[in-house]
Order: C-alpha cells, then sequence, then structure tokens
C-alpha cells in the first residue's frame, strides 16, 4: 500500500521537478560534493535532496542529508536546511531530535525562531490553511491565497519553499515587487544558487527595470548544469530585443562565451554579427549620439545627429522616431508628425509600432492645445473651449486640456464650473503642480476653510510650496475655533488655541490682551503677565502700549498701567488713550476712597470726595455707601438727586429702588417696577444681575430667573456670578438643579473642568468646594454655597461613643460615669434638613459606704433622718440597706429635628431613654432673624438638667420607694450678637427656666452670659480666636442636695464667672483638629433652705417609720443646710480631631479636661460620620462633634 504523501512534500515535489532540469537522473548515488563555501555546499546539496524529491530517489534524499550533518553539524543554517527537508520528508523523529539540537545551540537567534516556526507550519494546526492557499495560487486568485499566507506569516514565512510560495505572489503585484526582491535577496544570501530562488528573482528584477541586476541572477543560476540552459533561455529573450549599441554587443560577446552550446547559439552569433557592424558604422553611432543627446534635453544637437544618421539609414525606425522626439521639443509639432508617421511605415512586419502611433497622437494634441492656447489668450473663449474639448476627447487621461477648460471657466467667472473641471483634472493627476496650483487658486478665492483642509492634505514638499497661505489660513481657523470657544463658554479651549495662535502672532496687541485676561480668570496670573509683556518686547506701538495698560487696569495694578501709558510720548496719544488715563487717575481716587472707608474712616472718604468736582459718579458713590451702611433713606436722597440730573441714568434708577426696599417702602419699589421699571441693556451683565437681585428682594424669584437664565444664554464668555445667582434661586425647590448651576459656575471661574461640570462629578464638585486663601469673593461665595448646598442634599449617619466622668463627688451621690451611645441621621427632609437619632445612656455614680450591717445613712433620699419622738427625745433613723450601688442602664431614646436651609426656624422633639426612673419630653423651637446689623435668636425649649444621676434619670429612695428627680428646665432664651466678619465679634444670652421635677421643689433660674472675641487669625485652614467672657446665674432656690425633694443640680442662688478662652483650629485636606482652653475666676453666694423642701413628701417617709417608733417629726437641729459662699478658679482644656478616611467617612475624636473646686469632669467622644454621596470638601473647622440630646441647649 503506497504511503500518502505530506501536502508540502507533494508541492515541494511538483515544484522542484520543474527546476531540477532535464540532467540526467539514473544514477542511483550522490557525486562528488563540489568545492566552494559552506553556504554553497550547503546549497548544493540542499538541491540534491529536491531533485531526489522530485524523483522520488530516496538514496539520493539520506545520502544528501547524511553529507549536510558531517558539512556542519552544529551550523545553524544547515540545522535550519536539514528540518525543513526533514519535515518535509515526514521524518518526524529525525526531525525533532534537529529541532531538539537547535534549541539547545540556537536560543534567542533567528536561526532557532525559524526552526520553530517551521515545526509549525508543518506539524502545527497551519497544514489545512496552507493547502487552501496553495489551491488559490494555483488557481490565479492570488489576492485570497495572499490574505491565508499574511494571516499564518505576517510577511514572513520561515524556510526556503514556503518563502518562495509567498513572495511570488508578492512580487506579481506592483506594490509587493520591491519588498519581494528585498526578502528573495536575503534567502539568496541564506541559500546561495537556489535555482527556483534565482529564477523567481531575475523575473522580478527585469519587471522593475533592474536588467543588470536580472542578467546577474541568470548568470549564476547558469552555473548549475542542471539549470544552465534555463538560463541561457531567459538571458537570450531579452537580449535579441534589445537596440544594437555597445553594451549589447558586448553582452552578445559575453553570452557565446559561456554558452557555446546553446541550442539557438547561431541566432545569437548572426544577432552579435549584425549589431558589430552597425556600431562600428559612423552613421550608426550619430544615431547612437542622437539619443544620447536627446536623453540629455539637447534637442537642436540631437536633430542634426539624428538628419546625420538617417543618411545612412534611411528607414530605420528608431532613428526616424528619435528625430521627431528631436522636433516635437523644440514645438515644431506638425514636423515632429510628419517623422513619427515614416517611423510607422518602415516598422518591419511583425514588428510593433505602438510606440510611434502614440506618440503620434500625443503630438497632435499638443498641437491642438497650443491652437486652445492662443484662442484663449486672444479672447476667443468659445473657440477655446472648443479646442480644449476636442483635446480631451483625444487623450482622455491627460490633465492638460482639463487645465484649459478650467481657464475658460475662470475666464468667464464660473467658479462653480472650474472646481468641476479641477476635480476632474485632480482625479485623473492627483500630484500634477499645475493641477493643485489651480485649486489653490480658487479655494483661496472662494472657500478658505476648503482651502485649509486642501493644504494640508498635499504632500510636504508641496506643502511647502503654499507654506504662508497654509499659515494665513491656520491663523484664520485658530482665531475662527477661538472664537467658538469662548461661545460656548470652553476657557480652556480658548486659552490653548490663543497659546497657539500667540506662536503665530507673538506682536498681535489685542490676541495678548485677550489671552491674558482669560488667563487671570483662569487663575494663572503669572502666565498671563507673561503674555502681555512678551507681546510689549515685540510691538512698541501706541496701540500695543493702549492694549497693555487695559490690561493692567483690569487687575487692579493702576499705578503700572498709569506708569505704560505715561511712557508713551504724549505726541502718541489719541483720544482713546486721553480717556483711559483719565479713567485711571479717577479709579485710583476711588480706590483710595474705599479703602479709607474699609479702614473706618469713612467720614475721611466722604470729605475728600466732596473736595472733588461735583458729578453725578460722586453722587453715586455716595450713594453706595449711604445703602452699604444701612442708611437707606440717604442712599434714596443721593439717587433722586443724580436721577435729577440724569433721568435715564440707570445706576440710580435700580439705586433708588433698591433703597426703597432698604426703607421697607416695598409699595414704591413693586409700583417702579411695574409702571417704569429701570431699561437695562442686554450687554450690561453688571445692570442685569442688579436688576434680578431686586425682582429677588421684591419675591419675586420667577422674574429673577428668568432675567438671570436670559443673560446665561446671551453670554458670550465665562460668567460664573449668574450662574451663582440663578442657582441661589432655584435651591430651595430644586437642589440638584442647583449643583448643577452651581457646577457650570465653577467650570466658568476656572475651579472645574467643563467635563467636570456637565455631567456633574460630584466628587470634583466637591473637591473644588475646599476653600483657598487667595479666592476673591467671588470663589469664596461659590465655595460656601457648594459646601453647604451639597452637604444639606448629603444623607449622613454618625455613630459615637461618649463618655463622662467625674471623681471628685461623694460615691452614690455626686460622682458619675456616664457612657452614651449615639446613632444620628441627618438628611433633607421637607424644604429643610432634618435628623433623627437613637441613644442609650448607662450611669454609674458608685457605691455607698456602708456599715457592718450593710447599711448607709448619706444625705441621699431619707437616709440621713434625725427626727423627735413624742418626749423629744431625739432619734435617728435607721440606715438604708436597699440601692448600694447607684447605676442605671438605658433602654433606647429617641430624638428627631428639622430646621430650615436659612436657620430661621429649628425645632426638635424627643424623649428621654427607657428604663430612667423618671421619663420626659424634651424639645425646643427656635426662630432667629437680624436685627438692623445684629442677629438675634429666640427659643423656647424643654431640656433636662444633666448634673447627675438623680437631676437627669431620677432615682428611688432607698427607705420609702418614693421615686423623684428627673428635673427639666422649662422656658425661655434670648440671644443678641453681632459679627460683621471683621476682627472682633460680641454675643450675648438671656434665659430665663423654670425648674420642675418629679417629687423635686419647683426652682427658677435667670441668666445672663455676654462675650467679647477677636480674631488674631482668620484663614480658610486656620483660625485663632481670643476673648473673654462674663456670666451671671440666679437660682431661686438652691436644690443641689440629693435628699428627697431635693434636684440634684448645681443651683447657687447668685453665681458669677469671668472667664478668658482661646481657641485655635487648623484643618488640612485630611486633618481637621481644634483645641481649646480657658481660665476662669467665680464667686457663688447660697442661702440657707431645709433638706427636705417638700414637707408633705417627708412626711410620708416619716409616716412609714411611726407605727416602730410611735409619734415622729423632723428635728430641725440637722434639718436646715447653712448660708454659704465661696470663689475660686478654674480652667478647662479640649481637644478634637478629624481625620478623612475617604470619600465618605470621616474618624473624629474629642475630650474634656475641666478643674475647679469642687468640679472635676472628664469626657472622651469617639465618633464615625458616614455620608451617603461622595465628599471631598472641607473638613469642619473648628472640629465640632455631636453633643447628647440631653445636653441641648
Amino acid at each position: 500500500m503506497a504511503r500518502t504523501r505530506h501536502p508540502l512534500v507533494t508541492a515541494s515535489g511538483l515544484v522542484l521537478l520543474g527546476l531540477a532540469g532535464a540532467g540526467p537522473c539514473a544514477a542511483q548515488t550522490l557525486s562528488d560534493t563540489p568545492g566552494g563555501t559552506v553556504a554553497e555546499q550547503r546549497q548544493w546539496l540542499l538541491q540534491q535532496v529536491r531533485i531526489g524529491e522530485a524523483t522520488g530517489r530516496q538514496s539520493l534524499i539520506e545520502d544528501a542529508l547524511a553529507r549536510l550533518r558531517m558539512l556542519a553539524p552544529d551550523d545553524r543554517g544547515t540545522l535550519v536546511a536539514i528540518l525543513e527537508v526533514q519535515l518535509s520528508q515526514q521524518k518526524l523523529q529525525d526531525a525533532e531530535a534537529t529541532l531538539k539540537r537547535l534549541r539547545e545551540i540556537g536560543a534567542g537567534t533567528r536561526e532557532l525562531a525559524a526552526g520553530e516556526r517551521l515545526w509549525q507550519a508543518y506539524r502545527g494546526d497551519l497544514q489545512q490553511d496552507l493547502q487552501q492557499a496553495r489551491l488559490f495560487a494555483a488557481g490565479g486568485r492570488s489576492a485570497e491565497a495572499l490574505a491565508i499566507y499574511r494571516r499564518l506569516f505576517n510577511d514572513d514565512p520561515p524556510g526556503l519553499q514556503l518563502g518562495l510560495e509567498y513572495w511570488r505572489l508578492r512580487g506579481a503585484q506592483a506594490d509587493g515587487r520591491t519588498q519581494a526582491i528585498r526578502a528573495l535577496s536575503e534567502l539568496d544570501r541564506s541559500y546561495p544558487g537556489n535555482v527556483p530562488l534565482l529564477q523567481a528573482l531575475s523575473q522580478m528584477l527585469f519587471a522593475a527595470g533592474r536588467d543588470a541586476e536580472a542578467l546577474a541572477a541568470l548568470q549564476r543560476m547558469g552555473r548549475n548544469p542542471e539549470a544552465r540552459g534555463m538560463a541561457a533561455d531567459a538571458e537570450w529573450a531579452y537580449l535579441k530585443d534589445q537596440p544594437a549599441d555597445d553594451r549589447s554587443v558586448r553582452r552578445l560577446q559575453d553570452f557565446i562565451t559561456r554558452n557555446p552550446t546553446f541550442a539557438d547559439i547561431a541566432l545569437v552569433r548572426e544577432r552579435y554579427t549584425d549589431q558589430h557592424k552597425r556600431v562600428s558604422d559612423p552613421a550608426w553611432r550619430a544615431g547612437l549620439r542622437g539619443q544620447q543627446l536627446l536623453d540629455a534635453g539637447r534637442n537642436e544637437e540631437a536633430e542634426r545627429a539624428f538628419l546625420q544618421a538617417l543618411r545612412g539609414y534611411p528607414r530605420e525606425p528608431d532613428l526616424l522616431g528619435g528625430l521627431g522626439m528631436a522636433l516635437m521639443r523644440q514645438g515644431r509639432r506638425e514636423q515632429a508628425i510628419n517623422y513619427f508617421q515614416r517611423a510607422v511605415q518602415a516598422t518591419p512586419a511583425g514588428d510593433s509600432n505602438d510606440k510611434w502611433r502614440d506618440l503620434i497622437a500625443s503630438t497632435r494634441y499638443w498641437l491642438q492645445l497650443d491652437q486652445a492656447d492662443a484662442a484663449l489668450a486672444a479672447g476667443r473663449l468659445d473657440e477655446a473651449e472648443r479646442l480644449y474639448a476636442q483635446a480631451r476627447r483625444q487623450q482622455p487621461r491627460d490633465v492638460n486640456a482639463a487645465l484649459g477648460l478650467v481657464d475658460v471657466a475662470v475666464a468667464r467667472g464660473d467658479d462653480a464650473a472650474a472646481e468641476r473641471q479641477l476635480q476632474v483634472a485632480r482625479r485623473m493627476a492627483p500630484n500634477d503642480a499645475n493641477v493643485i496650483r489651480k485649486l489653490v487658486q480658487l479655494y483661496g478665492r472662494t472657500d478658505p476653510q476648503r482651502l485649509e483642509a486642501f493644504i494640508n492634505a498635499l504632500p510636504a514638499a508641496q506643502r511647502r510650496l503654499y507654506a504662508e497661505d497654509l499659515r494665513q489660513l491656520q491663523i484664520s481657523r485658530l482665531r475662527e475655533r477661538r472664537e467658538q470657544a469662548l461661545a460656548a463658554g470652553d476657557a480652556g479651549t480658548a486659552i490653548t488655541l490663543g497659546q497657539q495662535l500667540r506662536g503665530e502672532l507673538p506682536g498681535d496687541a489685542w490676541l495678548a490682551h485677550a489671552l491674558g485676561n482669560e488667563l487671570r480668570a483662569a487663575g494663572r496670573q503669572d502666565e498671563a503677565d507673561a503674555v502681555v509683556a512678551d507681546m510689549a518686547t515685540h510691538n512698541d506701538s501706541a496701540e500695543a502700549r493702549y492694549a497693555q495698560a487695559l490690561y493692567l487696569s483690569g487687575s487692579d495694578r493702576l499705578p503700572q498701567a498709569l506708569a505704560v501709558l505715561d511712557a508713551l510720548p504724549q505726541a502718541q496719544w489719541d483720544d482713546d488713550i486721553r480717556a483711559l488715563s483719565a479713567r485711571l487717575q479717577r479709579q485710583q481716587l476711588v480706590d483710595h476712597l474705599w479703602d479709607l472707608r474699609a479702614q473706618g474712616r469713612e467720614a475721611e472718604a466722604i470729605a475728600l470726595l466732596q473736595q472733588q468736582p461735583p458729578s453725578t459718579d460722586n453722587d453715586l458713590l455716595m450713594a453706595e455707601w449711604a445703602r452699604l451702611r444701612g442708611d437707606h433713606a440717604q442712599a434714596l436722597h443721593y439717587y433722586q438727586r443724580v436721577l435729577a440730573a440724569q433721568p435715564g441714568n440707570v445706576d440710580a434708577q435700580l439705586g433708588q429702588v433698591q433703597a426703597w426696599i432698604g426703607t421697607g417702602d416695598l409699595a414704591s419699589a413693586r409700583r417702579q417696577m411695574q409702571d417704569a421699571p429701570p431699561a437695562v441693556d442686554d450687554a450690561e451683565i453688571g445692570q442685569q444681575r442688579q436688576l434680578a437681585t431686586i425682582w429677588t428682594d421684591l419675591r419675586e424669584d420667577t422674574k429673577a430667573l428668568a432675567i438671570l437664565r436670559a443673560l446665561l444664554a446671551r453670554k458670550t464668555g465665562p460668567d460664573a456670578q449668574s450662574w451663582r445667582d440663578a442657582a441661589r434661586l432655584v435651591r430651595r425647590d430644586d437642589p440638584q438643579q442647583a449643583l448643577d448651576m452651581y457646577a457650570q459656575a465653577m467650570a466658568d471661574n476656572g475651579l472645574l473642568a467643563p467635563s467636570q461640570a456637565a455631567p456633574r462629578d460630584n466628587r470634583a464638585l466637591t473637591l473644588a468646594s475646599r476653600e483657598t486663601a487667595g479666592d476673591d469673593w467671588l470663589r469664596r461665595s461659590l465655595r460656601s454655597d457648594v459646601e453647604t448646598l451639597y452637604q444639606q442634599e448629603n444623607p449622613t449617619l454618625t455613630v459615637m461613643q461618649d463618655t463622662g466622668r467625674r471623681s471628685d463627688g461623694t460615691p452614690g451621690i455626686s460622682r458619675l460615669s456616664r457612657d452614651t451611645r449615639i446613632a444620628h441621621l441627618d438628611a433633607p427632609f421637607a424644604g429643610g434638613l432634618g435628623w433623627a437619632r437613637i441613644e442609650q445612656v448607662s450611669f454609674d455614680a458608685g457605691r455607698f459606704q456602708t456599715d457592718g450591717n450593710g447599711a448607709y445613712d448619706e444625705d441621699f433620699g431619707s437616709c440621713d433622718l434625725d427626727l423627735l419622738q413624742a418626749d423629744n427625745s431625739r432619734l435617728r433613723a435607721p440606715g438604708c440597706t436597699r440601692f448600694v450601688h447607684q447605676r442605671r442602664t438605658s433602654g433606647a431614646g429617641f430624638a428627631v429635628g428639622w430646621r430650615t436651609l436659612d436657620d430661621r426656624w429649628n425645632f426638635d422633639i424627643g424623649h428621654t431613654p427607657s428604663n430612667y426612673v423618671v421619663g420626659n419630653w424634651l424639645g425646643g423651637i427656635t426662630l432667629n432673624g437680624d436685627l438692623g446689623r445684629f442677629g438675634w435668636g429666640a427659643t423656647v425649649s424643654r431640656r433636662p438638667m444633666t448634673n447627675s444621676l438623680l437631676s437627669q434619670a431620677g432615682a428611688v429612695d432607698p427607705r420609702s420607694g418614693i421615686s423623684w428627680g428627673g428635673v427639666t428646665a422649662n422656658g425661655v432664651t434670648f440671644s443678641l450678637g453681632y459679627d460683621q466678619g471683621g476682627r472682633d465679634g460680641v454675643w450675648s444670652n438671656w434665659s430665663w427656666h423654670r425648674l420642675t421635677g418629679h417629687n423635686v421643689a419647683d426652682n427658677t433660674r435667670a441668666r445672663a452670659m455676654v462675650g467679647w472675641y477677636h480674631k488674631l487669625i482668620q484663614r480658610p485652614d486656620m483660625r485663632l480666636d481670643v476673648g473673654t467672657t462674663a456670666m451671671y446665674w440666679r437660682y431661686q432656690k438652691d436644690l443641689g442636695g440629693y435628699s428627697l425633694g431635693q434636684g440634684g443640680y448645681y443651683s447657687p442662688q447668685r453665681y458669677a464667672s469671668l472667664s478668658l478662652p482661646v481657641s485655635f483650629a487648623w484643618r488640612n485636606d485630611v486633618w481637621s483638629l481644634r483645641l481649646d482652653g480657658s481660665v476662669s475666676v467665680s464667686s457663688a453666694r447660697t442661702s440657707s433652705i431645709s433638706r427636705f423642701p417638700d414637707q408633705a413628701l417627708i412626711e410620708r417617709v416619716i409616716a412609714q417609720l411611726e407605727p416602730q417608733y410611735g409619734p415622729l417629726q423632723l428635728d430641725e437641729a440637722g434639718l436646715y443646710t447653712g448660708d454659704s459662699s465661696s470663689t475660686g478658679t478654674g480652667y478647662r482644656l479640649y481637644g478634637a480631631v478629624e481625620r478623612r478616611l475617604g470619600d465618605h467617612f470621616v474618624l473624629g475624636a474629642a475630650g474634656t479636661l475641666q478643674r475647679s473646686r469642687d468640679f472635676s469632669p472628664n469626657s472622651f467622644q469617639l465618633y464615625l460620620r458616614y455620608t451617603f454621596k461622595p465628599w471631598q470638601g472641607n473638613l469642619p473647622l473648628p472640629v465640632s462633634p455631636l453633643v447628647p440630646y440631653g445636653e441641648f441647649r
């Protein structure tokens, strides 16, 4: 049974059978290896392998492989060759051994890579694809075959055989011929003398016009005896068609010498004899010289040489045609046509005369173009059009007739027809210089944008010819794109384009002015200054100085701006420069006046202003100052004085309405706005905003918003303030839309990138809300508004552990440890901010000291009780034995609250935790407002007294089981403060409360507190305040005891203190720190009071004892406390810190240490705050942790 051959073996055998030649193949043994280099010997042996494959001579194959192994056993190239043969022979074990050896000695080499790829090709999954590619190639479907080869080998097929298959196909394509020649030449160096390789290489070289290289390849091929005949046939096929010249004679002579046994050697000798004779004839040599002169462009000399040659060879077609070419190039077209026709007639039968016929047609074509050009020059447009059209029909693929028709269309003014003809010409000759030049001229006249795109698409060499046109077009295009970016509010893109423009126009004054302002608005002040300064070095004109001064004045550098103008000779000043100088001097004065006012020297500023010549501007300034100090009546006076002089003054009209609003005369303001509203021009952005503010003050938010939306719709550049004002109007009803508007405002102000504003990037938005020391008023307001609104709309959950310790008190009574666990949620609710919390509180007041019987008689409840019996003998009641350890763990308490977004109203309600002995409902409601420059607040509340376990949670009398305590303060608080944002501020607080509790005597409390503070440091990242605080308290009774009926809270009948507080706060991106401290001096005084202020209550206790002791009554000897007074000093230290843990979490801690006479409480808080939406804005400054609900005030 015959063994099935591998597809590659079959293909290789079929190919090489035709390449092995017709030499003898009967011998069964391999002849001696020829001499030469190792590569040449290897190639010869491989050739023998291929012959053995093609003829089925296995012994020849085996012998050749054996010699290959002996020739260079560790030569990597030899091993690759052996591997390819072994794989094609399906000798897989041998092939595997060869590849293994190649891997051992060739790691990282090209040969190993080729070997691995050969293994994959012959043994991998590629066999079916290769077979398909070969079938496509055999069927003439080269493109499909190439697609498979490229997919498999990516233009780098391994080995000789696969390389030949692939590069033959690539070389057959004109665009692949150069690459194929290069690849086959590389293969030739690896496989020198391979016949199929040399044959393919010579064919491609001939096709590429590289005749000398092709002949050299054929001659190398002819060194192989088995391929000598094939090489000679190919070489003779080339030589027999070459014209008679010295080179052709030499090549024929060399061919005869190398191939004496060539089958057609007689024809070769005959051709050699004829050409040798001709090149020896002076007439023929004149013709050769004529061709050389023609090639060199020396047409007149060529004409004379051809005429000399034709005298000896009058019917030689090449000489006749050569003379025709010389004449044609001199413009003698009719004579040239005559000689071309004679060349056609002299061409022997059977030879091609197409060349001369083509030249006849071409010359006639150019003759007709000459005639058309003459008609066009003479203005005979119809005749020119007809001749160009006829010429185009003769040579439809030549571009010149089409260009002539373009010229006719341009002469008629028909640009559309000219463009159509040029597009036709461009399709015929895409790179023709005349076509390109005419298109540049046409587009430059009709469509600059198309011209720019057209020039940019040209090859580099052609583009250089139109560099200046392109530069002007690029400048125009950059200007247009920049204007579009500005119109779209894309400041970043506008700046980038402006910088590109400055590279082309460094001395353009107004470009530098505009770009400088844009850079400054983006917070890039140094870059802005550099741009304008650089412009001034390139342009010293008066216009440039004017632009520079205008720029400087825009950033309030008035002295520098005036210095620029003053450096310009007065002779160069025009009206604009004079007006600017006057305006800057006026602005300097106004700035000085404002500085005086800011220093609190308003009277001095007014006096200086009144010294100036009277003007409406002065009156407007006086009105503005009056309005700012709250003197709206005076402001109204000045506005009306301006209107008397200038009824159409819009600033005064707007100011008058605002003054009416300030005085509370809303009726006049509304009437003016309805009957004769100020006629504000759309372009006056500041006045438009002022108008919107008026409508807002009149509670006409819809009208105000409409003005701002229209303003934003018309804006041609950044307008952060209008976006901000619009956001403020919608934030109550649509907070998310407001945040979108704030994002746009921040983008316009350079705080956000446009891509972060739409759609809104919450993380970037909150990051941009962080305060920065260099912020101007607008940036400060933007950051503050965003922080406030975003936090209001960002639900926040806080979990907190609050621990308090007081170790100075009496165990079981006033000593107290308290642990409060809080879960607190803040969230937007009902148009405001709501909150809810759950608290659990644990109290431990310690243990009473007991005697040997486990009893104690501390002054707690009725445990310390002195009585008189019926016979007036004293009886000390037995001590208490229950509730020795005073502690209590509560269940959950709850509280909810809500406030308006402007903090005007604040409400909360809650209940003390369950398991308190005495439970209470708690709560409060607060109203805040303004009274001129003062802020005020009023609160009605019910709050617990948290001094002790007794006062807060209540207790049970160990003797009688009567519960008492749970004291609440019920009353009102009024506060008044002043802080206008300066260095100093004052505050005050007055309150009156009725204190009630379960089985506790009622009490009243009045308190007054006042304080002053001074801000030593006031920065976005740091604050340091000092001040003083004075307090005065007055209680009706001192119910600070713990006996039954007392309240267990500190309540001296007179108390006064003076303290000096200091507060420091600092923060950065991830930390916030607060440190407070104060020292104080205080005095307290109290009067005597019964330890059992509720007589009925203590009588209930006595009644429980009378069954045992008979009738009893209180012993007044120890019943009353004494009068007392005290003074002392104290200090308090407080620290708090927060650490940002990411976009959502903040960890915080705080602690208090307080020391004074008989009072030493400490507290510590640890909490974790989670925001439901990402928050990268400011950490609180100062840190202000939650406080337990019981400590609300």
